[in-house]
């Protein structure tokens, strides 16, 4: 299995003054992941809200972790493309994997939150088409030296992306909560899969990958050359109880932040699956919901349990989300150290 870390923060003002703050706290974690064996970083696009609105533009944040980074594979977990230009995101990405020297995984959603597509003036009835129109537009100036393209929302003619990715094909994963239409596309499309464990039951995650790889054998690609990777809060302490002591507000909180967000949004159409997410998010208020296998915390022989069940719902790659309000950054930095040190050897080839 692979590891990573996942920056979706709530953003607290009592734990993180500022941005600022926020910011320096994760240039420190990937430093300290990328020394002591984690794969990947992964940024998560949101906007006008708490709930990972401190990182609106994944791309500007992984430029600087670039530049602090030699080996650590660089990811946006993900562009939400329906309310982005196409091809200023294929232009931005582009400028990352030159400045990262071919390490960027692309990350890409449709962006569930109705209030970012209000903000944003885009409809979120459109988001599909919209979404698979900037897809091939992402993939195809990546891929060729001069590209054309006529859709309903984007048309252009012999575009020459500047500057060239170093990757002509880069790893694309394709995020989505629980739209069956969006883990199906995923398998057709030859792309990889991003669920999120926490938002539903690990029985639910293993239907959902299994619906994906049933997908991508039906299109004829090698399953084999495919990965499903999920975010998981973590947190590893000394024991059980005390690792459970200091995690279990921070999570609630965390979750808080999610709730609010949903809470207030309606639903598109285009969403099939996603008016159940204000009933999830309040079930997720409970912290023995969310520390029984939809988490990878306690003692390191609970946060291994966690692990094989994730592993065994067919997740190859799991990224972290350690920043969470109320927990410090010693206490971060340590449950990373402490992960890395007497679980990940266990489940790295």
């Amino acid at each position: 299995m692979k590891f990573g870390l996942f920056y979706l923060p709530s953003f607290d003002a009592e734990t993180h003054r500022n941005a600022a703050t926020l910011y320096e706290q994760i240039f420190e974690q990937v430093e300290l992941a990328e020394k002591v064996g984690f794969n990947s970083v992964w940024c998560s696009e949101h906007h006008f809200s708490p709930y990972g609105g401190d990182i609106p533009n994944p791309p500007v944040l992984l430029a600087a972790l670039a530049q602090r980074t030699t080996s650590i594979r660089l990811g946006t977990g993900g562009v939400a493309l329906p309310i982005n230009r196409p091809l200023n995101t294929a232009e931005q990405l582009a400028m990352v994997d030159n400045l990262c020297g071919g390490r960027l995984d692309i990350g890409v959603v449709r962006a569930f939150l109705e209030s970012e597509y209000r903000a944003l003036n885009v409809d979120m009835n459109e988001s599909r088409e919209r979404f698979n129109e900037s897809l091939a537009i992402l993939c195809g100036t990546w891929a060729n030296e001069r590209f054309s393209y006529d859709g309903k929302y984007s048309s252009f003619k012999d575009v020459e992306l500047r500057p060239r990715p170093v990757q002509k094909k880069p790893r694309i994963f394709l995020g989505s909560v629980m739209s069956p239409e969006s883990i199906k596309y995923a398998g057709l499309m030859g792309l990889n899969l991003m669920v999120i464990p926490y938002a539903v039951s690990l029985a639910k995650i293993k239907d959902i990958i299994s619906m994906y790889r049933d997908a991508l054998e039906k299109a004829g690609h090698n399953q084999a050359d495919y990965s499903v990777m999920g975010p998981a809060h973590l947190f590893v302490g000394e024991t059980e109880a005390k690792a459970v002591s200091v995690v279990r507000e921070p999570i609630v909180r965390y979750v808080g932040y999610l709730r609010d967000a949903v809470k207030s949004d309606k639903w598109s159409k285009d969403y099939q699956g996603y008016e159940g997410m204000v009933k999830m998010a309040e079930a997720l208020m409970d912290f023995d919901v969310m520390y029984d296998q939809r988490s990878v915390c306690g003692d390191s022989a609970h946060a291994s349990e966690c692990i094989e069940a994730f592993r065994d719902a067919g997740i190859d790659e799991i990224s972290f989300v350690t920043i969470m309000p109320g927990l410090g950054q010693a206490e971060i930095l340590d449950s990373m150290r402490c992960f890395a040190t007497e679980i990940m050897p266990k489940y790295q080839s």
